[in-house]
């Protein structure tokens, strides 16, 4: 009886299999990626168009959008503020932002519910409250800001800091150039987006008018206040939590004595210890640079890094609500005046394209 030769692969043949199982693996993957991402981006949209939804159901109710956030006088928690800070008005500092307030028209009521809003958004009867998540203000690609909590501390050698639940959006506090002889806001106020509109704004800083766009310390915007019209007007941007590189190539973790990326919902204020330091940066965006250009000032007299602006975690690209609740999506390589433009509610340029 012949013997049975079995027949089987050569260790040359495996190595050839092998390799072109590398090669479709090398060439799949990156599409297994972009698939992925490009999920992402429509959850991201899909997010956007929610809180659009909601923006218009609060005006719809309350016939003015909602306040950039709270900073109020004259509040009950008054008489507690000189225990706690030493100062009369300063914890009168309400703190709650929009994101806070729109919490019933998208359906979470019980949220809404939770905070004491007759006290500072720092106080500890909101801490669980202003700690929560919420699915809706993440952006699926921001890895950072799901499970992360925003330290707010007021500084010095004892901070003491209260904890927020981190956000990936952010609303448009309009554009922050200045004249061409000071390119950057000079006043701390305007870096910080906590300015208010009216002549001694514009005084203080050679002519220069913040809170052109639609949301910004007190605000009281209506959509008929916004004459360039509401499918222009940029209402939302993103805006993540995590490291990004500046202008050199370099990783910015943190900066400006504070932490850099420190994007929140619920409201934009410090803590016990400073409650009169509000930081809209916190809640909002201006326009000064492109989006996703980070930038670290080397000027000591200017406090700007890149949490004022839009740092989206898509590459190339940030989305955004539109003040007519349409989603936009809009490259880094966008001419920054028409970008500027996009966030100003009123001062009548015409948008040709975008």
């Amino acid at each position: 009886m012949k013997n049975q030769l079995q027949k089987a692969f050569t260790l040359i043949e495996l190595l050839v299999v092998i390799a072109i199982i590398g090669v479709l693996v090398g060439l799949l993957l990156p599409a297994v990626q972009q698939a992925r991402e490009a999920a992402r981006r429509s959850s991201c949209k899909n997010n956007l168009k929610q809180i659009g939804i909601g923006l218009h159901s609060f005006e719809s109710s309350n016939r003015v959008l909602p306040s950039g956030y709270l900073y109020m006088s004259g509040t009950k928690y008054d008489a507690q503020a000189s225990d706690i800070a030493g100062e009369d008005d300063a914890a009168n500092h309400l703190g709650f932002a929009w994101g806070l307030k729109i919490l019933p028209v998208m359906e979470q009521t019980g949220l809404y519910d939770a905070f004491e809003l007759d006290v500072p958004c720092f106080m500890p009867a909101n801490k669980a409250a202003r700690e929560t998540s919420v699915a809706t203000y993440l952006c699926p690609s921001d890895t950072y800001s799901a499970n992360m909590l925003v330290a707010r501390d007021s500084g010095g050698a004892s901070p003491t800091p209260s904890y927020y639940a981190g956000s990936s959006y952010c609303a448009n506090w309009g554009p922050a150039e200045g004249q061409a002889s000071n390119p950057q806001p000079a006043q701390s106020q305007w870096v910080n987006l906590d300015a208010t509109p009216g002549p001694e704004s514009i005084e203080s800083n050679q002519n220069y008018d913040p809170c052109q766009g639609v949301f910004y310390r007190n605000s009281e915007i209506k959509f008929r206040d916004i004459t360039d019209g509401l499918s222009k007007t940029l209402a939302i941007g993103e805006r993540h939590n995590g490291p990004i590189e500046d202008e050199n190539g370099d990783l910015i973790t943190s900066g400006a004595g504070h932490l850099i990326f420190e994007n929140a919902w619920a409201a934009a204020c410090r803590d016990e210890g400073e409650p009169d330091d509000d930081h809209g940066h916190m809640v909002l965006f201006d326009t000064e640079f492109a989006p996703n250009r980070a930038r670290q000032s080397t000027d000591p007299g200017v406090n700007y890094g890149p949490d004022r602006g839009v740092v989206a975690p898509h590459l190339g690209t940030s989305n955004f609500t539109l003040c007519d609740g349409s989603v936009l999506t809009i490259t880094d390589s966008i001419d920054i005046d028409v970008y500027r433009a996009l966030s100003s509610r009123g001062r009548g340029e015409v948008i040709s394209k975008f």
